[in-house]
C-alpha cells in the first residue's frame, strides 16, 4: 500500500448505521450534497460524507496537491470504518474514488461513479484547468477549488491500471453531461472488467443533485446482499 501523506482532520456527515458508504462530492460544493443525496440509504448502510480537503469545513494544506492526495484522505476515512466500503463519487469525488481504488483496493468493495472519466486531460483540458484556477484565485474564491482545479487537470490515464481491478462497479452518466461528455464515461466502464454502464435520461453532470434515486438504486445494487441474490 503506497505510504500516505501527513494526515489532515476532514469534516464528516455521517447518516445511519451498517455495511460503510463513502460518498465524495464534485469540485466546488461539499459532502452535504452527497449526505442529502443518500439519506434513503441510512436505514441500511453507515453514509459517510466528507468535505473533501479545501471544501467545507475541511483544512486547506498547502499545495500542490494531486489526486493522489484526495485518496489517502479517503482512505484514511474508510480504514477507521474497516475498510471494505462501496465508494460513490461525483465528478471531483470520482476522480478521488479511482484513485483510492487503484491505490488502496483492499478498501473498497465497490464502485458507484459519475461524472468522470479514465482518460488524462488532453493539453487543451490541462490548460482549461489552468484557467480555471487562475479565474477562481482572480475572484477570490476559496484556494481550496483553485487547488483541486490543478489536481484535476493533472490526473493520469488509468485505463490500463483499471483493467486489473476486479470489484462491482456501476458508472452513471447524465444523458446531457456536458462537462464529462457519456462516450468518456463509457470508455470508463469498458476499463472496468464487468462494469454496468447506465445513462440517465434528462440528466446533466451533477446527478447528486437532479436524480439523487440512480446513485441510491445503484448503491443498493452493489450490496452484497443484492449481490447474492443475483447470483
Amino acid at each position: 500500500m503506497p505510504s500516505l501523506p501527513p494526515a489532515i482532520e476532514i469534516a464528516v456527515t455521517a447518516l445511519g448505521d451498517g455495511p460503510p458508504v463513502l460518498a465524495l462530492h464534485d469540485i466546488g460544493t461539499s459532502g452535504a450534497v452527497m449526505a442529502d443525496a443518500l439519506t434513503p440509504l441510512a436505514g441500511e448502510h453507515r453514509v459517510i460524507a466528507p468535505d473533501l480537503r479545501g471544501h467545507g469545513d475541511s483544512p486547506t494544506p498547502d499545495g500542490p496537491w494531486s489526486v493522489d492526495d484526495f485518496a489517502a484522505d479517503a482512505a484514511r476515512l474508510v480504514s477507521a470504518e474497516g475498510g471494505s466500503a462501496i465508494v460513490v463519487g461525483a465528478g471531483l469525488g470520482g476522480v478521488a474514488a479511482l484513485a483510492l481504488t487503484l491505490g488502496h483496493a483492499g478498501l473498497v468493495g465497490g464502485l458507484v461513479l459519475t461524472g468522470v472519466g479514465a482518460l488524462a486531460e488532453t493539453h487543451a483540458g490541462q490548460e482549461r484547468w489552468t484557467r480555471l484556477a487562475r479565474g477562481l484565485r482572480e475572484r477570490e474564491a476559496p484556494e481550496g477549488i483553485a487547488l483541486a482545479a490543478e489536481a484535476m487537470g493533472g490526473r493520469p490515464d488509468w485505463r490500463g491500471a483499471l483493467s486489473q481491478l476486479s470489484l462491482p462497479a456501476i458508472v452513471l452518466a447524465g444523458e446531457h453531461d456536458q462537462a464529462t461528455p457519456p462516450e468518456k464515461q463509457r470508455e470508463l466502464a469498458l476499463s472496468l472488467p464487468g462494469a454496468r454502464f447506465i445513462s440517465v435520461p434528462d440528466a446533466g453532470h451533477s446527478l447528486p443533485a437532479t436524480a439523487p434515486e440512480r446513485l441510491v438504486d445503484a448503491v443498493r445494487a452493489l450490496s452484497p446482499d443484492a449481490r447474492a441474490v443475483a447470483a
